[in-house]
């Protein structure tokens, strides 16, 4: 395999390790995407949106999805044998489909009066008010990164602060940069 093709088959992979084939890579990721899209519909299946006023599910949905990819994110990075494709089958495929922010939109669209979502509006919610839905797009972008942080948080307390096995980085445990 070329250079080239190394690269583009293993982006963001560990130095000295072997990297994923691009095409096992897009499998991984599309089969782990299907699986997130299929928990996301399993969760709004058990707890359905319609007939609330504030959409919690999507809203619980999409918070613990950034949790989880704060956690992943951490753990992968401060673990240096963390294999290649883990973060895009998990955190791209996974938990990207998991939690959307097109679905933060479509809920947030029936409260716009007059528009063309107003049908939506009398199918999945009762009259979310504007400030509902300014409420709920604040909680969402505020919430949502609060807890990517949290994730980042505990699995760096859980699986060690990042240091100089960490590479990838450039980053030491002193915290300069490597030229």
């Amino acid at each position: 395999m070329s250079s080239s093709e190394s690269s583009a088959a293993g982006q963001g992979s560990r130095p000295g390790r072997p990297a994923t084939p691009l095409p096992v890579l897009i499998l991984l990721v599309g089969l782990a995407g299907a699986c997130g899209a299929l928990i996301r519909l399993l969760i709004g299946e058990l707890i359905p949106e319609q007939g609330m006023k504030f959409p919690w599910t999507t809203l619980a949905i999409n918070l613990s999805g950034s949790g989880m990819l704060g956690l992943l994110i951490g753990a992968a990075m401060s673990r240096p044998r963390t294999p290649d494709w883990v973060v895009p089958t998990f955190g791209t495929g996974m938990l990207a489909s998991y939690t959307t922010f097109s679905a933060v939109i479509l809920a947030v669209m029936p409260s716009i009066p007059g528009s063309a979502y107003d049908g939506l509006a009398a199918v999945t919610y009762v009259s979310p008010g504007a400030m509902e839905m300014l409420t709920y797009l604040l909680i969402s972008i505020l919430g949502c990164t609060a807890a990517a942080a949290a994730g980042l948080t505990i699995s760096r307390a859980l699986f060690g602060q990042l240091g100089a096995e960490s590479a990838d980085l450039g980053v030491r445990s002193e915290g300069r940069h490597d030229s």
